[in-house]
């Protein structure tokens, strides 16, 4: 037991690995373009993104995926556990290898300096996540493109916070522009919010019963997600406030670069004190709802499937796919 709970662990890591990876990339991609939306004066040029390098983590996570659930099958204390099993089918293998191949198409273009090229490749993973995670015995086909139309989001939302955090600071020695830079990414990011609830709330009632949202470790750690979904909107609802300040007046007194202005609330800040605290705690959090969306792809679901057959009853691991959270 301690083999199989060790090991879906790993699964769990690698699969948080490669969704940072395609937030990064992704994610990195789009908040770049969103950042050249800024109409005024830019104070200095914007940081490249970093898609070249968040690629090819998540090279190195799905591969290391695809070896990871091939050598299960050796393990005989590991494949003979029910909850583990799904995790080690032919298509849970096959799906890496795609996400590992899209990844490192994605890395070639970037590092060729194509990066529109590298854009599809990166879709291709998000469609191979919807098609793992798609729960098919539930809701066939109308399961994959609700998992898009959730993961999609989430890893541009992640991305393209991260993003703006560093051109952010990058610009840190301009308030106003600083200021314009992370407002429009949080324009953008009240639309993608949004998206993530919805879907999220509808992926929840298709996967998990009410009655069984505390009985079972699934909808345990749903509701860990739905509570730290709810920390990420309270602190960007902060965020705002921070955007809707302005920066104190320079004088005698003003702080040096780095250091918020004396008296300044904790959300506000001076000329290079980069962007709000509440701004990075978002960040943060969004890292850990990544994170706890891994765990979720190692859980089972506690829905029964829509149609069972007697094969599938009698074999209820095999093609089981996993959902994303």
């Amino acid at each position: 037991m301690a083999a199989a709970v060790l090991f879906a662990g790993l699964i769990a890591v690698l699969r948080w690995l490669m969704l940072a990876g395609l937030a990064g990339a992704l994610g990195g991609l789009a908040g770049r373009g969103l950042a050249r939306q800024y109409r005024g004066t830019a104070p200095a040029p914007l940081p490249a993104p970093w898609a070249l390098r968040s690629s090819l983590l998540g090279v190195a996570a799905t591969a290391a995926l695809a070896i990871v659930v091939a050598g299960g099958h050796a393990l005989p204390a590991v494949r003979l556990q029910p909850a583990v099993a799904p995790l080690l089918t032919t298509g849970q293998t096959g799906i890496a290898g795609v996400e590992c191949a899209a990844f490192a198409l994605a890395a070639g273009a970037l590092r060729l300096r194509r990066p529109g090229l590298s854009v599809l490749p990166l879709l291709v993973v998000v469609l191979a996540e919807a098609v793992r995670a798609h729960p098919e015995s539930i809701v066939p086909v109308g399961g994959a493109l609700l998992s898009v139309t959730h993961l999609l989001p989430a890893v541009l939302w992640a991305g393209m916070l991260l993003y703006t955090l560093r051109a952010a600071v990058a610009w840190r020695h301009d308030p106003a522009a600083m200021r314009g830079l992370v407002r429009l990414y949080a324009n953008a990011a009240v639309w993608l919010f949004a998206v993530v609830v919805a879907t999220g709330v509808v992926s929840a009632l298709v996967l998990v019963p009410l009655g069984s949202l505390l009985s079972t470790a699934y909808g345990i750690v749903v509701i860990v997600k739905a509570v730290l979904v709810a920390a990420v909107a309270a602190l960007a609802i902060a965020g705002r406030r921070w955007l809707g300040r302005a920066p104190g007046p320079a004088g005698p007194g003003q702080a040096g670069p780095g250091q918020a202005e004396p008296g300044a609330g904790p959300g506000q800040a001076g000329p290079g004190a980069g962007p709000g605290r509440v701004t990075r705690w978002e960040a943060c959090t969004l890292a850990v709802v990544l994170a706890v969306t891994a765990v979720l792809t190692v859980l089972t679901p506690p829905a029964a499937p829509a149609r069972s057959g007697p094969a599938r009853a009698a074999h209820p691991a095999a093609g089981t796919s996993r959902p994303v959270g």
